[in-house]
């Protein structure tokens, strides 16, 4: 008959007791961390698909700060520009007072008025969002708009300038400059190294964009601070009677006509300005849900279910006690036999 010896007996012991050991520790582990894993060796294939997911999160998580603050200064601008809107509606309610006041005895006032509201529209226009200014374009860091006189200047040039420089100048500070952000969109550049303007968002705000700028053909001006200071000029420069220097009466009126394209201008700016807050927001929307998609992915592959964790667990230690009872009967028996002999 062939008998196991003791020797022969504890190591193939030796090695159940320490497999049912491991696997007892390994779902304690578990059960206190939630984690289907803790280390690359666990589950190589399961661990790379996590890092990838836990990489997209990190650039979405960075997306979406910029895409908040991009929101955040485009609801400055847009509570800003909702004053202007505003004076600039003070404004045409002054002008139409001037013009359909027959005595002439409140222009005046009227025109001190519209003074008063042409630099209250500059201050406001030169609201800062942090430690930009909102409506700067690319120089964030300076003042972009001065009232001198009459004259309205943006980032030290005259609006009204009659110098074709100058003009080309406010052309490209307008329409050309841009400062794209990375809001989720596929941020990429063009093989000149420029970003492709589909793949990101501009954040830039130029001032002029709203009010206006340049001269029209008549020579005069068409930002709208600008005609309602000069509107503003006309009306205090009328004397106690409420007459008006020579030549400005036709000034007056024709500005007036101009007032209402400039006003216009401003509004439907103001309105494209909703619009775009309004894509950010909904493009953050979206970057919640995708957020959300990515951790329920990052979740299913890392945690476990507490429940089957801790059967597991109770079915580990119940194994484990059991390998320690059956190994206590076989070592037994086998001295036994080893007296015995």
């Amino acid at each position: 008959m062939i008998r196991s010896t003791t020797n022969g007996v504890l190591k193939s012991y030796r090695y159940s007791l320490q497999h049912s050991t491991n696997i007892l520790n390994k779902s304690r582990d578990t059960v206190l961390t939630g984690r289907r894993y803790n280390s690359f060796a666990d589950d190589p294939a399961a661990v790379a698909q996590s890092f990838q997911l836990r990489s997209s999160l990190l650039k979405l998580d960075s997306q979406y700060g910029v895409c908040e603050s991009a929101i955040r200064k485009f609801d400055v601008a847009w509570s800003t520009l909702n004053t202007v809107v505003d004076d600039s509606r003070k404004a045409k309610d002054a002008i139409m007072k001037a013009l359909n006041d027959t005595t002439g005895t409140g222009r005046v006032s009227l025109g001190k008025e519209l003074t008063q509201l042409a630099k209250s529209m500059t201050h406001t226009m030169n609201t800062k969002y942090g430690e930009n200014f909102v409506f700067a374009g690319n120089d964030g860091l300076n003042v972009p708009f001065e009232l001198k006189g009459n004259d309205l200047y943006y980032r030290g040039i005259n609006v009204n300038s009659k110098d074709p420089k100058d003009i080309e100048m406010l052309k490209n500070m307008t329409e050309d400059e841009k400062k794209y952000a990375d809001i989720g969109l596929g941020l990429k550049e063009d093989t000149s190294g420029n970003i492709v303007s589909s793949s990101g968002y501009n954040v830039t705000l130029q001032g002029t964009t709203f009010v206006g700028y340049g001269l029209d053909d008549d020579g005069d001006p068409k930002n709208v601070i600008s005609i309602i200071g000069r509107i503003g000029e006309i009306l205090e420069g009328c004397n106690q009677n409420g007459e008006f220097k020579a030549g400005e009466k036709e000034e007056f009126e024709r500005l007036s006509k101009k007032f209402e394209k400039a006003s216009a201008n401003l509004t439907d700016q103001y309105t494209k300005l909703d619009t775009q807050a309004g894509f950010l927001k909904e493009n953050k929307k979206n970057m919640e849900a995708t957020s959300f998609t990515l951790q329920e992915q990052i979740m299913q592959l890392e945690k476990v279910d507490p429940a089957d964790a801790i059967t597991a667990f109770a079915w580990a230690q119940y194994s484990y006690n059991a390998a320690l009872k059956v190994g206590n009967n076989i070592l037994s028996q086998s001295l036994m036999d080893y007296i015995g002999n």
